[in-house]
């Protein structure tokens, strides 16, 4: 295979299919039988850097990795080449039916297919096991018994707090409010696509989140993606909120105190409201102004994601496997327990993505609710008073972007 370019994110720690790959770009340049060059870019890089290159006559990559969050904006401007065609003509070697159904769904825009799923990244609650048996107590399934637990744990004169999740303004507060709305049942659009913040089940999740503040560390709302899963793993909170293939933050980190003592659990939900819990998917897409490459980056495409190399990926790092037939290899499961709770929440089609829209407006629309329910959590404004003001911002958000 002659080279192949790609993009994916670099995050730190790191979203593990971005290491993976890296770690291992010279061992499956070899078993590829050709030279794969990869460019790893920070998270909002990615985005800016494909649709940059989307504007040129020629691509300068053959593969590009892109958040489902971003599907919408990608699919309305024509940004990557649909696979339809090749997936029909070679479903039997690419198997779409072994994918996670949501995962496989999320690189998806109306009937075209963008991508193929590489790494799908459910938000879990991540819980002591150890701590909670101790005290006789299960795992919290509501925000009730997550409450609760939360203030029975944390004690400060001790260091330790009942939970840890995104209170960081912008985007890492965004994605947890709207994780919240999902929690009490309320998605951030209606059916008619419009803004709907301002209402019961909304002020109820902003409630939710200012409840939680005396059971969160002093600094939660400075607390982002890679500070939650640290001071977790450090013995700071006895909970967190966190996306399932970063369990190796905790479960492989020789100074993780709490390692092989946790339990990965669904989403709590509110009292009353159906269980459901967020997810979101990196796949793997082909840029449309690829030219006469487009072949070989299909044929790169299916080879990557493969349950042959997908395994491998495993093997070498990625606790976020999107293939059933890799989530159940008894091995990886041992090593990732969050496998075991990803399949069945799969199964039991309870993992959503409805509560985090792939439309143009998410990134400012997750923006405003990062922003204004900081203010909130800040003590500026009521729980009312946020949902109100991030209703009428949302409103002039999607206003602006039909004229």
């Amino acid at each position: 295979m002659p080279r192949t370019k790609g993009l994916a994110p670099r995050l730190r720690p790191g979203d593990p299919f971005s290491i993976a790959l890296r770690a291992g770009a010279q061992e499956l340049s070899r078993r590829a039988g050709g030279s794969i060059e990869l460019e790893v870019v920070g998270y909002d890089d990615v985005r800016r850097l494909t649709l940059l290159n989307a504007r040129d006559n020629r691509s300068a990559y053959d593969i590009v990795s892109f958040d489902s969050v971003w599907t919408g904006e990608y699919g309305a401007a024509g940004v990557l080449h649909p696979l339809n065609d090749w997936i029909a003509a070679s479903a039997a070697a690419v198997r779409p039916d072994d994918f996670l159904e949501i995962a496989y769904a999320q690189a998806r825009y109306k009937d075209r297919q963008l991508g193929l799923p590489i790494q799908p990244h459910p938000e879990l609650l991540w819980v002591r096991r150890d701590l909670f048996d101790k005290s006789g107590l299960k795992p919290p399934t509501t925000t009730d018994e997550l409450m609760a637990a939360a203030r029975r744990f944390t004690k400060p004169a001790q260091g330790q707090y009942g939970l840890c999740w995104n209170g960081q303004r912008g985007q890492a507060l965004g994605q947890q409010m709207a994780h919240f709305y999902a929690a009490f049942g309320q998605p951030l659009l209606d059916a008619q696509g419009r803004p709907s913040l301002n209402t019961a089940r909304g002020v109820a999740a902003a409630q939710f989140a200012k409840s939680l503040l005396p059971y969160s560390p002093p600094d939660v709302l400075n607390m982002a993606w890679d500070q939650r899963p640290t001071r977790f793993a450090q013995g700071g909170c006895v909970m967190t909120y966190e996306w399932a293939a970063r369990s190796y933050l905790v479960e492989e980190d020789a100074s993780s105190q709490v390692a092989g003592h946790v339990a990965y659990e669904a989403a709590p939900h509110a009292p009353g409201v159906k269980p459901v819990t967020s997810i979101g998917t990196w796949s793997l897409g082909i840029p449309a102004n690829i030219g006469a490459r487009r072949d070989i980056a299909w044929q790169f495409l299916a080879w990557l994601t493969s349950s042959e190399i997908e395994r491998w990926l495993a093997q070498n790092g990625n606790g976020g496997m999107p293939r059933y037939s890799v989530m159940r290899d008894p091995a990886l499961v041992k090593r990732y327990p969050a496998f075991a709770t990803v399949a069945r929440l799969g199964s039991g089609h309870e993992l959503a993505d409805w509560m985090r829209p792939a439309v143009p407006q998410w990134p400012a629309l997750c923006d405003i609710l990062g922003s204004v329910y900081h203010d909130m959590l800040r003590g500026q404004l009521s729980p009312e008073q946020a949902a109100e003001r991030a209703q009428q911002q949302a409103e002039a958000l999607f206003a602006a972007g039909t004229r």
